[in-house]
């Protein structure tokens, strides 16, 4: 019950990595803020859940966030905890991009990421203490056929997330991220399945290839590791970047 009477705050709660990691921390004894752009599929994950709320937001969107944040406070009069992992995938050669597009990216990812942290981290100081964890990817550190926008976004947030751990060190909140490799969810399932000829088994089966394991991990796996830079556990862990890849960037 590493979370009894903590509040977690998570975005794109309403599938994958996020909704993984709401489920392991309400199970742990927390609460937990289910937020997502699809405001239903957030609500019935929190459904799910023995005390929690579920909010529609859209995290590029600053009136957005400052109202979800508020309806969490509202609702738990407190946030401990932070897992900034709403965003969406989009591929292709630079040349076919608009910077419409490209700002798009950046504004979802990285401009997600800084106003969940801009609202809830005021509320986080006036507790003392607090754990944030944002999204990065192997993305941003190895390149990767027609995903310049992406890591380009994903790099960006392992920076921001070591500029900030540093700010908010004195005020006792930790701040990391993790960097998933080949992970199944909601947002890679359409990609494996695409590029398994309409087959996700084998689009699955050359993803894993890419790394030391062989194989995709599943939602769970990268959940496990958020929870514990969520927890007291990881008390002197903060500025760190956790990459959790089957051991894809080491080869």
């Amino acid at each position: 019950m590493r979370f009894k009477d903590k509040v977690l705050f998570v975005t794109g709660g309403a599938s994958g990595l996020a909704r993984a990691t709401a489920l392991q921390f309400a199970a742990e004894g927390g609460k937990v803020a289910v937020v997502d752009l699809n405001g239903e599929k957030a609500a019935a994950v929190a459904a799910e859940l023995p005390d929690a709320i579920g909010l529609a937001c859209d995290v590029s969107n600053e009136d957005a966030v400052r109202a979800a944040v508020a309806a969490t406070i509202a609702k738990f009069g407190r946030i401990d905890c932070i897992y900034a992992a709403g965003g969406h995938a989009d591929f292709g050669p630079i040349e076919e991009w608009d910077l419409a597009r490209f700002n798009k990216m950046l504004g979802v990812h990285i401009g997600g990421t800084f106003l969940v942290c801009k609202h809830a981290v005021p509320h986080m100081k006036k507790l003392g203490k607090g754990a944030i964890v944002t999204t990065a990817s192997v993305a941003g550190y190895t390149a990767q056929p027609f995903n310049a926008a992406y890591g380009a976004a994903k790099a960006g947030i392992a920076g921001y997330t070591r500029q900030l751990a540093l700010e908010l060190a004195p005020h006792g909140i930790r701040v990391n991220a993790v960097a998933p490799g080949r992970v199944l969810s909601g947002m890679t399932a359409p990609l494996y399945t695409s590029r398994g000829g309409g087959d996700i088994e084998r689009g699955k089966e050359q993803a894993g290839a890419n790394n030391m394991l062989k194989r995709v991990g599943v939602a769970e796996e990268i959940a496990m590791p958020v929870c514990f830079m969520l927890s007291d556990e990881a008390s002197f862990y903060t500025g760190q970047v956790m990459v959790v890849d089957g051991g894809e960037t080491s080869l």
